[in-house]
């Protein structure tokens, strides 16, 4: 069981989110419920029981607990081993974007009604490694991409009706300081925003998706799905457009910073040629 003690804290400053105490001092975020629900059916539709019974095996024994029976290598026992890592926790400088939180469980509630969950980045990235080692790296990301861009396309709409947008230009406007804030709240990086016409570029420090990893490629396939889901539903709901959006910078791979760049184009367009694009995204560093 977690332990009396345990403090979660708030950096604001660095855009993360520690939990400390009782010997531990690691890194924790909070994921939407929607997102996590999405995740967990995709991967059980696409791969079948048996393979994701043994992701769920692999992945408990690589966080040191011994899954036992076959019934208890299982997303709830992920979501048990996250209970005892996190809970109870004491909460220090939450911000105001959540409703109240007594840190008796990992649930939490973002602006008016987003439902968020806490879990250690740890876990997290052994979940996603495990994916890569048994399903390819191409297999565990089409699958995430996927899940992040239907969750989005649910949160999009939600953050919309919040921030009281319009129309697109009224997002483009205020977007700066609304990804600054939502990233940081969440845990997922410290955020810097700019915009132009029809682009925006996102810039990251200490993405929780690169902590400790080392890549050849871009690896935030979370955060980039999202977004991609996020913007197309802005698009969609607030100007009759679709939108596209790709990490272009990561630090796994030794860039200074994560850059996710968000393009908006018609509906039905095909897929953007990035490259033809970089000029544009860099004009906006």
């Amino acid at each position: 069981m977690g332990q009396e003690g345990n403090r979660i804290k708030w950096e604001s400053e660095s855009g993360l989110i520690k939990l400390s105490g009782a010997g531990k001092d690691e890194r924790v975020f909070t994921m939407s419920r929607d997102f996590m629900e999405e995740f967990r059916k995709e991967l059980i539709n696409t791969s079948g029981e048996s393979t994701f019974r043994m992701i769920m095996r692999k992945v408990l024994e690589k966080l040191g607990k011994n899954p036992g029976e076959d019934a208890e290598a299982s997303w709830e026992a992920f979501a048990k081993y996250n209970d005892e890592q996190i809970l109870p926790a004491a909460p220090e400088g939450i911000p105001k974007e959540y409703k109240e939180w007594d840190g008796k469980s990992r649930n939490l509630i973002l602006l008016p009604d987003i439902e968020m969950v806490m879990w250690t980045v740890q876990s997290f990235q052994t979940f996603k490694d495990v994916m890569v080692d048994i399903m390819t790296e191409k297999g565990a990301n089409a699958i995430i991409n996927s899940t992040g861009k239907k969750a989005g396309m649910v949160i999009g709409p939600q953050f919309a009706k919040y921030f009281g947008w319009s129309d697109l230009q009224n997002a483009l406007d205020t977007i700066a300081q609304i990804a600054e804030n939502m990233n940081t709240v969440a845990g997922w990086a410290k955020v810097s925003a700019a915009a132009g016409k029809d682009i925006i570029l996102l810039k990251a420090q200490n993405s929780y998706e690169t902590e400790a990893k080392k890549s050849s490629i871009p690896i935030c396939t979370i955060t980039s799905s999202l977004l991609n889901g996020i913007w197309n539903s802005f698009a969609d709901v607030l100007g009759g457009k679709a939108a596209e959006a790709r990490e272009v910078k990561c630090t796994a791979k030794g860039d200074d910073c994560c850059a996710f760049a968000v393009k908006l184009k018609e509906k039905g367009a095909p897929p953007l040629d990035w490259k033809a694009l970089e000029s544009e995204w860099q004009a906006l560093e």
